[in-house]
């Protein structure tokens, strides 16, 4: 009886052995069926569509976002597929039998296959890769100007489609990440040059002639006089003028004479003669003035193309502004010679330049006088003046087109005035010899010629051993040379032993760049 029931035992461990392992055995090859199919990544254009071909006939398909591609079944192994929006999603495809059979990583991008045709057609020999990340075109490569990358940039923006027509948005960005090669910075030289001529000439007669007789006063003047206010009587009959002589005599008389001063600005002749009741003066004001100004404004700078550079030699002056409750702030204003320039370097070393160049000076009259109101130490407000100098200047705002080393000039102006004036007695001016002497004349002309001319040039980083400064040719004088010689430098270098052959531009240029 035992050992049968140990038998019935045995065999029930054995089945159960058996079942535990055909279960496991299914649960294995249950796993394996489950497993995901591979993976397969589609890109798509936007607004485009394409067909996936398959080896298995499809019954039903899954996308995970239906705003970023529209799927449709084309027969039994087609699948139809149409870019709606950028972005990325996923597509599931399964049997008949309800297995999955595929999945898809569906991408919609940008159309870059027409872009990089339009790319090569419309700039050719340029070196222009497109990418596409997320909502980006990504646009890398090296071109040969700033404005061939420019117009690489506004072709890839036209490929930035809106999502509807009414939507004034567009999807995605371009990042620029193209290089332009060769040389691309610039060094501009602007040149000024002014000549100014100025002539004064100038003959003031003055003159005071009076004869005082007993009966009969008589008198001429050129260059103004005064005579003294008549007297009157107090409140009473009538106030008739009372003069000197007596209180019966009415009507116009001399009874004092103040001629004007006379004067003479720089350089004259004067002569005085009085006999008895007779008076004589003369002046004579003659001038002869001569004038020359001349100013070589050449300022240099370097800037890299496609970017604005500015230089001001110079200063400036302040200018009050009145605020509230008596505050004042200041404002500066520049003056001197002043730079702004904008180049582009173009192909075939081309340089396109907006050039603004001005030059200003402190002219010695016609300021402004300003009453400014501050504050005072006990909050109240006092009135004071403040003078504003006036400016002259010239100025000159061109664009131009140039090769590396060509100067052209952007202005030129050549100015003449020219200004008389006779002031005369009337009559007696008119007279032949006698006539200069009741007349004041004044001429004075002014003639003013003024250049411009602009010079750009590539230029290249040098080593600092090929640097040369203004500084190098200055040697200090020695006890001798200063005491004894009164030099303030002594004997300059040889310019030989500190120039370096080569320059940092084409050619030989400027302080030794």
């Amino acid at each position: 009886m035992d050992k049968k029931l140990s038998l019935a035992c045995l065999t029930t461990v054995l089945i159960s052995l058996l079942s535990v392992g055909l279960n496991s055995a299914q649960a294995k090859s249950a796993v394996i069926e489950v497993s995901q199919p591979a993976r397969t990544n589609i890109q798509v254009p936007l607004f485009k569509s394409r067909i996936v071909s398959l080896s298995t006939p499809v019954k039903r398909v899954s996308v995970g976002n239906p705003d970023i591609g529209d799927i449709l079944i084309i027969g039994t192994k087609q699948v139809y597929i149409v870019g709606k929006s950028l972005g990325t999603t996923n597509v599931v495809l399964w049997d008949r039998n309800d297995r999955v059979i595929r999945t898809l990583g569906l991408e919609v991008t940008h159309d870059l296959e027409t872009l990089k045709i339009k790319l090569h057609e419309l700039l050719p020999g340029q070196v222009i890769k497109v990418h596409s990340s997320n909502n980006s075109i990504v646009l890398s490569g090296e071109v040969t100007s700033v404005v061939k990358v420019d117009a690489a940039v506004k072709l890839a923006e036209s490929f930035l489609k809106k999502s509807k027509e009414s939507d004034s948005t567009m999807q995605g960005q371009v990042m620029n990440m193209l290089q332009v090669g060769g040389a691309q910075q610039v060094m501009l030289q602007v040149q000024v040059a002014e000549i100014s001529h100025t002539l004064l000439k100038r003959l003031d007669m003055q003159f005071k002639a009076f004869h005082n007789g007993s009966d009969l006063k008589l008198g001429a003047v050129n260059g103004g006089a005064s005579f003294p206010d008549a007297r009157f009587l107090g409140a009473g009959g009538g106030r008739l003028p009372i003069f000197a002589d007596g209180p019966d005599l009415v009507g116009p008389m001399v009874g004092e004479f103040a001629p004007g001063l006379h004067s003479i600005a720089d350089k004259g002749l004067f002569a005085s003669y009085k006999s008895g009741d007779f008076l004589f003066s003369l002046a004579i004001d003659a001038a002869k003035n001569e004038g020359l100004a001349k100013i070589l404004a050449e300022p240099t700078l370097t800037t890299l193309t496609g970017q604005e550079a500015t230089v001001l030699s110079g200063g400036e002056f302040p200018i009050p502004v009145a605020q509230e409750l008596g505050q004042t702030t200041i404002e500066y204003k520049e003056f001197g010679v002043a730079l702004k320039f904008l180049p582009v370097v173009l192909d075939s070393g081309t340089i396109s330049l907006k050039v603004n160049v001005s030059v200003s000076e402190l002219a010695g009259g016609g300021g402004l006088v300003l009453g400014v109101p501050t504050a005072g130490t006990d909050g109240s407000v006092i009135a004071g003046q403040f003078a504003i100098p006036a400016l002259i200047k010239r100025s000159a705002t061109s664009s131009v087109e140039l090769k590396s080393g060509q100067t052209m000039g952007i202005a030129g102006i050549i100015d003449e005035k020219l200004r008389e004036n006779v002031d005369k007695f009337p009559g007696l001016g008119d007279l032949p010899l006698l006539g200069p002497l009741f007349r004041s004349q004044n001429f004075v002309k002014g003639q003013t010629e003024l250049v411009i001319f602009v010079t750009p040039r590539l230029a290249r980083p040098i080593t600092p051993e090929e640097v040369r400064l203004p500084t190098d040719y200055f040697v200090e004088p020695s006890d001798m040379e200063f005491y004894l010689m009164g030099k303030l430098e002594g004997r300059s270098k040889d310019p030989e032993e500190i120039m370096p052959a080569g320059g940092g531009v084409e050619g030989q240029f400027g302080h030794g760049l």
